[in-house]
């Protein structure tokens, strides 16, 4: 097992290290300038110089690049450009808000999904699992910005059930520091971690539905049908135990839908996040956050896979020995 656990660490931390070079190149590959807004000011050539000094940006690529990995390594992702603070500050600022989305959005994500899945393998061939299955495969194939906006107008536009974004109600809650501020917060989350919630519950609910339906027709569950357990127990207890196995890989892969998409939805809802900020980052040229998001997102992204590897191995030791042996 501790063999096994360091080969998947190596290969998580190989994969990371891969996203941030590419990041880093890419981004400073992009055609505009940092101080694009500084340049519109009519500055002059000797104070943008100073700036490009200032930042480093007038040292080679090369350099550029050993000296991020040097500064990561000790635990300093830079300066940002555009709010001239750290940026694991600002990050720091922003990586709750979009932890909270995303787990809001999973929880909604399983639970929702994986009660659908059961309810469609229950009623397979019947006009329930029919039309959900239909209903499933229409969420899934939409974008999940689009769904979002659909959610926005509808909910927040139209029936003004919910606030059609940010954080919370910058009069009535400037704060989040009483109950009453914290109940507002909430219904800000709710249509953001709808969003990605429906999206991915959609694709938990086939795969739940699918292994449900093969453990089902297994000669185990028949003996306990023919032994005379309520039919619920039987469901619940001996096929969902067993059907639930294949859908543990769906908790890893959950974790790149649900920060890629934040991206998507923060931006929609006006949500201030890691994805909105590193939106906004982009278009504005700011090197080191676009590089400290995409460091700090595909870290979480591949611990959300080891994550699930790991479980999965401890739930099937076989998994684990053919990793070993191979």
């Amino acid at each position: 097992m501790a063999t096994w656990l360091v080969r998947r660490l190596a290969a998580s931390i190989a994969i990371v290290f891969a996203v941030v070079t590419i990041t880093f190149f890419v981004i400073h590959a992009a055609p505009g300038s940092p101080f694009l807004p500084a340049e519109s000011q009519h500055l002059t050539p000797e104070t943008l110089r100073r700036l490009s000094t200032e930042f480093g940006l007038d040292r080679s690529l090369p350099e550029q690049y050993l000296l991020f990995l040097r500064n990561v390594v000790r635990g300093n992702l830079g300066q940002s450009f555009a709010l001239r603070r750290p940026v694991a500050d600002a990050l720091a600022d922003a990586i709750p808000n979009t932890f909270t989305l995303a787990l809001a959005a999973l929880i909604i994500d399983f639970a929702l999904g994986l009660a659908l899945g059961i309810y469609q393998a229950v009623r397979a061939g019947r006009v329930g699992d029919v039309v959900s299955g239909n209903g499933a495969l229409l969420v899934n194939s939409m974008p999940v910005f689009w769904l979002g906006l659909v959610l926005l107008l509808v909910f927040g536009q139209w029936l003004r059930w919910a606030p059609v974004g940010g954080l919370s109600n910058p009069v009535l809650c400037p704060r989040l520091d009483s109950p009453a501020c914290g109940l507002d917060f909430l219904w800000h989350l709710t249509l953001p971690a709808l969003t990605l919630g429906l999206v991915g519950a959609a694709s938990t609910a086939r795969y739940q539905r699918a292994a449900m339906l093969e453990v089902i027709r297994q000669d185990f569950v028949r003996t306990a049908r023919a032994k005379g357990l309520r039919e619920r127990r039987v469901l619940l207890v001996h096929a969902l135990r067993n059907a639930l196995l294949p859908v543990i890989t769906l908790f890893g892969l959950a974790f790149p839908f649900l920060f890629t998409g934040a991206v998507l939805v923060e931006t929609v809802f006006a949500w201030p996040g890691m994805g909105r900020l590193a939106v906004n980052a982009i278009f504005q040229r700011d090197y080191p956050v676009v590089t400290g998001a995409a460091l700090l997102t595909s870290a979480m992204v591949v611990l959300g896979n080891l994550i699930a590897d790991v479980l999965y191995a401890v739930a099937d030791p076989r998994i684990r020995v053919r990793s070993e042996t191979a």
